[in-house]
């Protein structure tokens, strides 16, 4: 995270990612206005209670878009991206955890195509123009 420039950031085909904490942290990109993730097929958790995918605080971030994420094993978030407008899943499978989208003041749109067995919570409040 805190990439000053970076603009647009994709992410094809990603099997097993492990993290320490986090398997996925986009966080603090102050330009970043387009985050797109293909095929991301295993995110599993290493440790209690964190997250396997987390998007927060790209204070540009416009655009949103995930196709295909299978088997997060923990929770999956997206927290206060004061500028995102539009939020695209398509086919969310096996979420380990809770899903919430929260605090995303600008979301306009909001669009979950094929969730399948997620075992916590799906969260979506807070985002005031939704």
């Amino acid at each position: 995270y805190n990439n000053a420039n970076l603009a647009s950031l994709t992410m094809n085909s990603l099997h097993t990612v492990w993290g320490v904490g986090e398997s996925i942290s986009v966080r603090y990109n102050d330009m970043l206005a387009s985050l797109t993730m293909n095929n991301l097929l295993h995110l599993p958790i290493t440790r209690a209670h964190g997250y396997c995918l987390r998007v927060e605080a790209n204070a540009n971030l416009t655009s949103l878009t995930m196709n295909n994420l299978e088997n997060v094993d923990g929770s999956f978030v997206v927290y206060n991206n004061a500028n995102l407008a539009s939020l695209t899943m398509n086919r969310l499978e096996n979420v380990g955890e809770s899903f919430v989208v929260r605090g995303n003041d600008n979301l306009a749109s909001l669009t979950m195509n094929q969730l399948m067995i997620v075992i916590g919570d799906i969260d979506v409040y807070n985002n005031a123009n939704l």
